[in-house]
């Protein structure tokens, strides 16, 4: 009930968005742009994220306006898409603050026959060109088995999970859960929500590691959480080199800088990177593809990822995520090292 509400609230807010109309400069150039909508600009993989996209618009030749910042709050970002869609953009790239929340943007857009690609995360409805993002529920599952191995399939391991309103946030938690209920029964998850951001990161893991003997931790995010993990964990003495006795195990999904760095100091095992030079670059592609009217073909994608068709006559192209450690932490084709 609650989501159906805010859903409603948002689709009224869109609707006088686009019905008091906006100011256009008199140099716009309607129908050559495409509009670019950011969920928030708060955290390293994001900011990397705007910078490469605008890289690749500039080597496709797309007229990619800058990013709109809806700070985290999702009516902000349906009304900057209204504003978008009242400017004449003949495209949009959306990375989406809630799958549920941004149906009424995607909506209007489909409406004005103005074709989207989102990044990252899709949208519970409403026809998408195509999603660009890896396999959350995979990149979780990565983590379980790296984390599994290690710890010979006994001991207790803390699950810092993402916004569990966002499907990265759910399908990165039940990928590594279920894998570890079925492969690892004997190890006891303690999962607790971060919402995306450091501060609860932090909090969490003060709380759990002075209470409970941890021999992992798992973060949906180290782009979000490392910096206060191990802050915490080095406050409380826990912070070790992998291989040695007594370390906890620590593995989070993104690949930011940071945490490459912290893979090759040896204070972290291992991540599972997120293809962000491919969501740039096809992010990109597919926004050329759809104003050209070109139609995805479901199956393997040519760049080892795989083309899948959803609801609504929305594709999604799946990304590989490879897991890192010390070995390849170096690898200059990491978004990390870029």
């Amino acid at each position: 009930m609650k989501i159906t509400l805010i859903k409603k609230q948002i689709a009224g807010v869109f609707a006088v968005v686009l019905a008091v109309g906006i100011s256009i400069p008199v140099n716009a150039q309607a129908g050559s742009e495409v509009g670019f909508s950011e969920s928030f600009l708060t955290d390293g993989f994001q900011v990397q994220l705007v910078k490469q996209l605008g890289q690749q618009a500039t080597a496709q030749g797309v007229n990619l306006l800058p990013a709109t910042d809806a700070n985290g709050d999702a009516a902000k970002q349906n009304a900057d898409i209204a504003t978008l869609i009242g400017r004449g953009v003949s495209g949009l790239i959306v990375v989406p603050v809630d799958s549920t929340a941004i149906v009424p943007a995607i909506e209007s857009a489909n409406a004005k026959n103005i074709p989207v690609v989102t990044v990252d995360l899709g949208a519970s409805g409403g026809k998408i060109y195509m999603v660009v993002r890896a396999n959350n529920v995979y990149m979780g599952e990565a983590g379980c088995k790296y984390i599994g191995a290690k710890l010979k399939g006994k001991g207790t391991v803390l699950n810092l999970q993402g916004d569990l309103a966002s499907l990265n946030g759910k399908d990165r938690s039940n990928g590594f859960t279920t894998c570890m209920k079925s492969k690892y029964p004997k190890i006891k998850v303690i999962s607790k929500p971060m919402k995306w951001k450091s501060d609860v990161c932090a909090q969490v893991t003060q709380t759990v590691l002075s209470t409970t003997k941890i021999d992992g931790i798992f973060m949906g995010s180290e782009s979000v959480c490392l910096a206060g993990v191990q802050a915490v964990m080095k406050t409380q003495k826990k912070l070790t080199q992998v291989g040695s006795k007594g370390h906890i195990i620590s593995v989070g999904i993104d690949g930011s800088p940071a945490s490459l760095k912290a893979v090759r100091a040896g204070t972290l095992d291992a991540v599972i990177s997120q293809p962000l030079d491919l969501y740039a670059k096809f992010g990109i592609s597919y926004i050329k593809d759809a104003i050209a009217g070109k139609v995805p073909v479901v199956g393997p994608d040519g760049h080892g990822g795989t083309i899948v068709a959803l609801a609504n006559g929305t594709f999604s192209d799946l990304l590989p995520s490879p897991t890192i450690t010390k070995a390849n932490a170096s690898d200059s084709a990491l978004w990390g090292n870029g």
